[in-house]
């Protein structure tokens, strides 16, 4: 799988996680949760002023010792992204598993006993669940006074949430924050004689803006807006995101939708984008796929990689530029709650504590800025030294003002998130909900129906 493709087929595992944390990512966890964005007692750091930096490497000797990482894209990826490990942790080998943390690869690694130490759970944790290989980390984090502070409360309390058991366990480490925010053409705004985005716009403001630039010039029909490829999938649904509800009930599985006011207002929003003339373009091939980097579009909502990903190319990128994520007006400062794949630790690993301290090691400041350097999203985003170094190694991204993506704070995600939520395929439906006459009120009845369905089938196949 080439690198473009890789990220566009992590994004709905992303999407997932934020918005249901199911299908491609499990989630949920069994005594009372704690409050989202808190540790359990066990796992809280002392408290102090100012977070601790946490130190791998002050706890690395001792007799050498080979982790294995499952990883799934090759060595070179591997390479890129792992070994610089072991520069912090002296006594430390990497060793790469080149698999996928799939329920059947994992299952023919048990039968070979090949027993990774640390799995790149981006499949979710679904099938570590089912075959229980996951080590919580709250032990392991308050046996190395591993500081949680240094990640952000959205993000922790996301991870929390994905314990099924309702425990609100730590069940890895993320390997990324990819916040959404604007890329823009600039030479398209130029075209129509409109003000580039600025740092606080609402998703009325934007509306108003694509509504003068959905229009033709020069015999060339563009667009001021597009949010996935045809308006109707993944990014469509980040407004939604951005109010941080579920769509089903986390324990029964009951949808929701109908009942969550939430839910209403997003779809009058996109109601509103969707009436304006020429937005949704009525080709089904240029649904397919992006039309941003054919330069035909004003703005498009997405990931902060979708530059080098989508685009790829810095001279048709060159005119291109980044705007902070738009807002609705009670929530003038809220990005989507901060969701992120995990790295885990196998349940069976014999090297547990050494395995935590690469996951330490891989959280370092240090390691953090070398991946944000080659484009990779830190999860510590709420370091700015870090995040001020994304892209630094990247042509594309050369003098671009990628820190507009970092503007605005994750959500807090509900504090259990539901495993039925990715049966509501809102984001799959937004086409016909924008070809269609219905009002939102039937949409949603017909959704729910849908959904209800899915749900029960489901439940069927699991006994």
């Amino acid at each position: 799988m080439n690198k473009r493709k890789r990220f566009q087929a992590m994004l709905p595992v992303l999407l997932i996680l934020l918005l249901a944390a199911a299908g491609c990512s499990s989630s949920g966890s069994g005594s009372p949760p704690p409050a989202a964005g808190t540790a359990p007692a066990a796992a809280e750091s002392p408290a102090t002023d100012e977070p601790e930096t946490s130190h791998p490497a002050e706890e690395t000797g001792g007799e050498p010792v080979t982790i294995k990482i499952l990883y799934p894209w090759g060595e070179g990826a591997f390479e890129e992204r792992y070994r610089g490990i072991e520069s912090l942790l002296p006594n430390v080998k990497l060793e790469l598993v080149d698999s996928r943390a799939e329920l059947e690869p994992l299952q023919e690694l048990n039968a070979q006993q090949i027993v990774p130490d640390i799995i790149f759970a981006n499949w979710g944790l679904a099938p570590l669940y089912e075959l229980d290989m996951i080590e919580p980390l709250d032990a392991l984090i308050a046996k190395h006074r591993f500081d949680l502070r240094t990640l952000d409360d959205s993000l922790v309390a996301s991870i929390r949430a994905m314990d099924k058991e309702g425990q609100g366990r730590m069940m890895g480490i993320p390997i990324q924050y990819s916040p959404y925010g604007i890329w823009y053409n600039k030479e398209v705004f130029d075209k129509f004689g409109v003000e580039y985005p600025g740092e606080r716009m609402t998703w009325d403001e934007v509306i108003e803006m694509a509504k003068q630039m959905t229009a033709e010039r020069d015999g060339i029909p563009y667009r001021g807006l597009e949010m996935g490829p045809g308006m109707a999938s993944g990014e469509v649904t980040v407004p939604l995101q951005q109010l941080a509800v579920n769509l089903t009930d986390p324990d029964t599985g009951e949808v929701r939708i109908d009942k969550e006011p939430a839910v209403a207002k997003y779809l009058d929003l996109m109601k509103r984008i969707y009436s304006i003339p020429g937005i949704v373009s009525p080709d089904p091939e240029a649904r397919t796929d992006y039309e941003f980097p054919k330069k035909n579009v004003a703005m498009i909502v997405t990931w902060i990689e979708y530059l080098r990903w989508g685009v790829g190319d810095p001279e048709v990128a060159a005119n291109m530029e980044a705007a902070p994520l738009p807002v609705w007006p009670d929530a003038p400062d809220a990005a989507p709650p901060a969701g992120s794949n995990l790295l885990v630790i196998n349940k069976y690993s014999p090297h547990k504590d050494e395995a935590f301290r690469v996951l330490m090691a891989y959280l370092s400041p240090e390691h953090q800025t070398e991946l944000a350097k080659i484009g990779d999203a830190p999860p510590l985003f709420n370091n700015p030294d870090v995040v001020s170094r994304f892209g630094e190694s990247v042509e594309i991204f050369n003098g671009k003002n990628v820190s507009a993506f970092y503007k605005r704070k994750p959500a807090l995600p509900p504090a259990k998130i539901s495993p039925w939520d990715k049966y509501v395929d809102i984001g799959g439906s937004m086409l016909k909900f924008s070809q269609s006459n219905m009002d939102i009120a039937e949409f949603l009845r017909v959704l729910k129906e849908e959904s209800e369905m899915k749900i029960r089938e489901a439940r069927s196949k699991s006994g």
